[in-house]
């Protein structure tokens, strides 16, 4: 099987309350965390998860969400000897604006999404519809699949709904055992419940990731992913910033 190494790609950091990422936990405390893709490198395709977003596309949806620009798309492809049209691959872990906001320029790729997520995207719940932006969106050619698939050998996406309805987990398999980059927005603490949490409610052996469209299947494919994983990649881990490579 093929092993991988995994390059976290950070373009923008945005500053959020931490419940956000941790349901009812959290609560009045502001983080900064960094807005990412990930270039999946090892194979014989170009493949990224994601492709992130800049602070501008970003405030367009969340006018009240601080957001900074760290570098361009091009500019984070460009360290790996790679432009937008090398990509051979972009796996949608959802279609949130700071997931798809560079997918277009990727304009020689297969862009893969879960049926649900787009059914949703196109037609989102009015809670949600300001972070699906139907310029993007409509402008994009999708592959979609339905349920868990292999994408390339050594690579499996993994419906994880919760967060959407159509959101899916990447498992990559490195020379370290399998990564699992999340679906859902989350960070690291959102797998690590404190023990006077515990103490207090002992299934709780993770927290709910704060934004979801049901809570209940948040918490289970979350749960799911951690007992999955051996090497635990939250999209929006704030130590993502200082980590160049992985394994």
């Amino acid at each position: 099987m093929t092993k991988y190494e995994i390059f976290p790609l950070v373009l923008a950091t945005i500053e959020v309350e931490k419940s956000k990422m941790m349901y009812l936990a959290g609560c009045g405390q502001t983080v900064t965390l960094p807005v990412v893709f990930f270039l999946v490198s090892g194979g014989d395709k170009n493949i990224l998860v994601d492709t992130g977003a800049s602070a501008a596309a970003m405030l367009r949806a969340e006018p009240n969400q601080p957001a900074h620009d760290i570098q361009s798309f091009e500019e984070a492809l460009s360290k790996h000897d790679l432009k937008p049209e090398d990509i051979d691959i972009v796996i949608q872990t959802h279609l949130h604006h700071d997931h798809i906001g560079n997918t277009a320029k990727c304009r020689n790729a297969r862009v893969i999404v879960q049926e649900a997520e787009l059914a949703f995207a196109l037609n989102p719940h009015p809670l949600f519809a300001a972070v699906y932006p139907q310029d993007t969106i409509k402008g994009l050619k999708f592959e979609t699949i339905a349920g868990d698939a292999e994408i390339a050998d050594g690579i499996r996406v993994l419906l994880t709904p919760g967060h959407s309805p159509g959101s899916q987990s990447v498992a990559i398999e490195t020379a370290k055992g399998t990564a699992i980059i999340t679906g859902f927005c989350c960070i690291g603490e959102t797998f690590t419940v404190s023990p006077e949490v515990r103490a207090a409610a002992p299934a709780w052996e993770i927290y709910t990731p704060g934004c979801h469209t049901d809570a209940l299947a948040a918490f289970d494919n979350a749960l799911r992913m951690k007992k999955l994983a051996d090497i635990m990649l939250a999209n929006h881990e704030p130590e993502l910033m200082n980590t160049t490579k992985i394994p």
